[in-house]
């Protein structure tokens, strides 16, 4: 490991805490999201709830991105076998199986359907397959630097359809590797966020793409409006570090450590619970949507707390591979290949 590729991962490493509480909130605005969306569908718009799910509409999938980014560096330092191998044992996996379930659950396990599981995502686990091609190509591009990248991905956004996947690919792509690049600029930007001039730049442009957003403005991974994204990463990126380490933040950390349990597990129960309530004719009433909300963050709690733990092999197994066992594997791929 060079020395700046041993800084950036020291960097990276000192900001966990609070990069966590932020991927915390940010999946748990996904299971509040889900929740409210379920609810609409089936009892028809819920005020307020609709609202405030648009107003952050335009964040939440490059927030996600962003932090994914950051990360980008301290996995690029490491070898090959170890870097095919993490990310098949803790994306790949989980996305594979997680939507074999959900297709399962749907009753569609047609061969066309499962195929599309590695094409184009057929379940809303396309997150996780938009990772697993960005990390695809950042492996390759790594000597390439990521703010190129990330330009060329919100220059190509804007030639793209709006609303087509690839748009979609591309403009969240943007946001993966400039944080990425963010990652390797830490110090600086940090003495940027400091001026109360950016501060409020950044406010007004967050709150006005969100704005938009809400009085029905197509502002969702369009290019022409990233630069209020930024603006509201800039206040995330300042307000949470200084939130320090109470309960709150404490329990926001294990949440975003564990945000693809959260992620894959949500939806299923929110759902049943929502299939249950409706049934017994109580969809309307108050309770409905914090009672969705309740079950679809406890649930994934429960099974992240367990998965935490260590100490039970078939729930680890629903989320990862022993990635000792895949480097191996991809250690004698990559020796067979060349004795080839």
């Amino acid at each position: 490991m060079s020395t700046r590729e041993a800084a950036i991962s020291a960097t990276t490493s000192t900001r966990v805490g609070w990069l966590d509480s932020l991927r915390g909130v940010a999946i748990l605005l996904v299971v509040v999201l889900h929740a409210g969306e379920a609810l609409r569908i089936a009892v028809g718009p819920t005020p307020g709830m609709d609202q405030f799910n648009l107003f952050l509409e335009p964040f939440r999938m490059p927030g996600l991105m962003f932090l994914s980014g950051i990360l980008l560096p301290r996995s690029l330092v490491k070898a090959a076998p170890e870097y095919i191998a993490g990310k098949a044992s803790r994306v790949a996996w989980p996305y594979v199986l997680w939507s074999l379930i959900i297709l399962a659950a749907s009753g569609d396990l047609s061969p066309a359907a499962v195929a599309a599981i590695f094409y184009q995502s057929p379940t809303y686990l396309w997150y996780l397959w938009f990772i697993l091609v960005f990390y695809g190509i950042a492996f390759p591009l790594r000597r390439i630097p990521p703010l190129a990248v990330s330009a060329a991905g919100l220059s190509a956004s804007l030639l793209l359809p709006d609303g087509s996947r690839s748009g979609a690919m591309t403009f969240l792509a943007a946001f993966f590797f400039f944080g990425a690049w963010c990652a390797q600029h830490f110090r600086q930007l940090e003495r940027m966020l400091d001026r109360p001039w950016v501060l409020l730049g950044a406010a007004a442009s967050a709150v006005a793409v969100g704005v938009l957003s809400v009085v029905g403005q197509n502002v969702l991974y369009r290019a022409e409006y990233a630069w209020g994204v930024i603006g509201g990463l800039a206040i995330a990126c300042w307000s949470f570090p200084r939130l320090g380490s109470n309960r709150v933040t404490i329990a926001l950390e294990f949440i975003g450590r564990h945000s693809i349990v959260f992620y894959v597990a949500h939806l299923g129960p929110i759902m049943i619970t929502l299939a249950l309530v409706d049934a017994a004719g109580l969809a309307h009433d108050w309770f409905a949507l914090p009672l969705l909300i309740l079950v679809g963050a406890g649930t994934p709690l429960v099974l992240a707390w367990l998965y935490s733990t260590r100490e039970h092999a078939s729930i680890n197994l629903l989320f990862e591979l022993p990635t000792e066992m895949l480097t191996r594997k991809v250690r004698a791929w990559g020796v067979r290949r060349l004795r080839a």
